[in-house]
Formats: C-alpha cells, sequence, structure tokens
C-alpha cells in the first residue's frame, strides 16, 4: 500500500492542548485548491499512490473540501478523513460534504479525547466540543459513513479507557471502529509535555482492561469489527493483546504534502522520516521487533530506554492463561 498524507490547511475551529499545528508560527489557512490537486495527481501518476489522509488543521474548513475529496474518489484513491466532527453537528453540513460519496471509499476518523464533556472540552479549547463532536459522529453515520473514534492516550484520560470502549459501543452502536493511540510530543513546549505525558508502563494495565472489554463485546454482540492500538510498542502488554496491535509497515507513505508560506502553496516530499518506528537500542534486540508498531520519536526522546523492555523469543509465546491471541501473521 502507498499513501499519501495531505494536509490541507492550517484553520481550526478547535485548538488542542498537545496539537503540533497549533504551534506552527507560519501557518496557511487553506492551501492553495490547484496546488491541493496538483499534489494529489503527482502522487497518483508518479508515486503510485492507492491511500490518501485529508488532514490539517481541520480538512472540512476548507473552502473546496468537497471538490478535493471528490476528486481523490474519482481517482480512484481510497480517502481516510481526519476530523475533529465539530462541523458535522450540522446534519446540512454532511450532506454537502459527502454527496455523491455515500458508497465510496471514505472513512472517518474523529478523536474524543475523554468520556467527560468538561475534560474533552478542556483539552480542545473549545466549549460545548463534545456535544457537537459526539453529534456530528452521529450524523455521519447515518449517512451511510465509516467512522472511527480514536482516543489519544494521555495523562488526563489513560485511566478510563475501559470505561471509553463502554461508552463507544454504548453512544455508536457495534458498527464503529475504535483506535486507542499513543502520543507525539512534536513541536509541544516543556510545560505542556509534563501535563499530558504518561510512560508506556503505566498505561499498559489499562489498555488490557479496555482490549479485555472489547474481547466480551465480540463475543456476546459481535462488535467493534475493527478495534485497533497504534503508536504504542508491544512490551506494555501481556503477547494474549498483540493482535490488536497495528504494525506500521514503515515506508509505506510516499508522500507527505502540506501548505507553506502565505500564498497557499504546497510543499510535498517522498522522502519522509517516519518518526514512529524503533529508535530504543532495546527494541533492536527484542525478538518482536518487525512487527512492533515502535513509538513516536518525541517519546524515544522524552521518556529514554527505561520505557520499554526487551522481549525474549520465548516470552512471545507464552501469553494470558497461556493462550497467545498473537500471530506475526494478523
Amino acid at each position: 500500500m502507498n499513501s499519501m498524507y495531505l494536509a490541507l490547511g492550517y484553520r481550526c475551529n478547535h485548538h488542542c492542548y498537545f496539537c503540533p499545528c497549533g504551534n506552527n508560527t507560519v501557518k496557511t489557512l487553506a492551501a492553495s485548491t490547484d496546488e491541493l490537486i496538483k499534489a494529489i495527481d503527482i502522487g497518483i501518476d508518479e508515486r503510485n499512490i492507492t491511500h490518501i489522509t485529508l488532514s490539517g488543521g481541520e480538512p472540512t474548513l476548507h473552502p473546496a473540501f468537497h471538490e478535493i475529496l471528490t476528486h481523490c474518489v474519482d481517482r480512484g484513491l481510497k480517502v481516510g478523513v481526519l476530523s475533529n466532527g465539530d462541523t458535522f453537528s450540522n446534519p446540512e453540513n454532511v450532506k454537502m460534504f459527502f454527496a455523491g460519496l455515500k458508497n465510496a471509499p471514505v472513512s472517518i476518523t474523529t478523536a474524543i479525547h475523554s468520556i467527560h464533556p468538561e475534560n474533552h472540552d478542556q483539552v480542545t479549547g473549545a466549549k460545548g466540543s463534545f456535544e457537537r463532536t459526539v453529534t456530528g459522529l452521529l450524523n455521519v453515520m447515518y449517512f451511510g459513513m465509516n467512522v472511527t473514534v480514536k482516543q489519544v492516550i494521555s495523562k488526563w484520560n489513560y485511566q478510563e479507557l475501559p470505561q471509553f470502549v463502554d461508552f463507544c459501543y454504548s453512544k455508536f452502536g457495534p458498527r464503529v471502529s475504535m483506535t486507542l493511540c499513543g502520543m507525539d510530543f512534536c513541536g509541544m513546549k516543556p510545560e505542556q509535555v509534563d501535563k499530558v505525558a504518561i510512560d508506556y508502563k503505566s498505561i499498559g494495565p489499562y489498555i488490557e482492561k479496555a482490549l479485555d472489554f472489547v474481547v466480551s463485546l465480540r463475543e456476546r454482540f459481535h462488535a467493534f469489527p475493527y478495534f485497533s492500538v497504534a503508536d504504542i510498542p508491544l512490551c506494555c502488554v501481556d503477547p494474549y493483546y498483540w493482535s490488536f496491535f497495528l504494525k506500521v509497515s514503515r515506508g509505506e507513505l510516499s508522500q507527505y504534502s502540506a501548505p507553506i508560506g502565505e500564498y497557499g502553496s504546497v510543499s510535498s516530499s517522498c522522502a519522509v522520516i517516519n518518526n514512529c518506528n524503533i529508535f530504543f537500542s532495546k527494541c533492536r534486540a527484542c525478538s518482536v521487533s518487525d512487527y512492533c508498531p515502535g513509538v513516536w520519536r518525541t517519546a524515544f526522546e522524552l521518556f529514554g530506554e527505561d520505557a520499554v523492555s526487551t522481549i525474549r523469543s520465548e516470552e512471545r509465546r507464552v501469553g494470558k492463561e497461556c493462550r497467545s491471541r498473537w500471530s506475526p501473521y494478523h
């Protein structure tokens, strides 16, 4: 799979505490539509991309969002939209954004930062954003779009991971997909990092409890057809849970394109450094390093070598209750 990441601009209706885009000193609120279309075509024609992620800022705030999305679909791409879901709270926006794309290969990924509205709103810096995001997700699901709800694990929410799974199932039903993911501290100030950073060994037990709940829901209700853990190392949980961890195929990102300067031009690169990878010396000696998602480079720099542990070959064969769900081919 060759994939492309495309930022449509840095305008956003949220002001998330840990967003790296929020700390950019030079922002292009909306990149030129022609430049964005050109970047997409270059990715397809010269780099054979098959998947694209539209992001920002908030991509739905770009005035040509529907045109750009439709162009991607017309050219045969599978499209993921990273949105905060706020604009979807208006059903008319949903109809406008996705007109003619009801059965297209388009999926929406939205973060809910806490099951407590006041905590979510504190993270986003936008009062009422929790209710608007939840309403927006329900609207796009009603329209027939595929939805993934993700939670970026932080000091503020890691203890509520099991309850978060329960919340998503109760609110959105079994059709929704879910992802728990590690945090990238890129661009954050030291005082910001101190407030949100939590080490992997501390979050491991809560990830396990959340996954136990997922297993029980799948067995009883066939819920969560897709559930994954991303950007978290395998060594923080029992091998029983490894099948849920999303292996990042390093080097799959063929093109990264983002607006630069003040005039909406778009810069593209085909040599993007994968900032989520295997950086620890302990990891290089680990028997499952080929299958591990690794960690964000910024997490490696923050936590140091003690954040992970080396897994010996005999350890990976023994999981919870002496049975492992894990397979290197999962």
